[in-house]
């Protein structure tokens, strides 16, 4: 079978779904937000997010130098994996 042919098939099958159970349709064509954070976090995003709340946590307890360090850290990562993304996203 073609590749068109297999689309074409797929499409009938998908508006066939949505008028039969469109409840259902929604729900399996909607991402949930879970889903969202999954596709966004990247180890390079995730450091990141550990570092920002390690550096919360040194400004809680009053730890100066270690702050600065943590925030600087999270904001070269974070800035590493937009950067990353952008120029070696397909």
């Amino acid at each position: 079978m073609s590749r068109g042919r297999e689309r074409r098939r797929l499409k009938k099958i998908a508006r066939q779904l949505s008028s039969d159970d469109p409840e259902f349709a929604h729900r399996m064509t909607t991402p949930r937000p879970i889903t969202k954070v999954m596709r966004w976090m990247t180890l390079w995003r995730a450091l990141g997010v550990l570092a920002a709340l390690f550096a919360v946590l040194c400004l809680i307890l009053g730890q100066g130098k270690e702050f600065f360090v943590a925030a600087l850290t999270a904001t070269l990562l974070l800035t590493y994996a937009s950067w990353h993304e952008r120029n070696w996203s397909p």
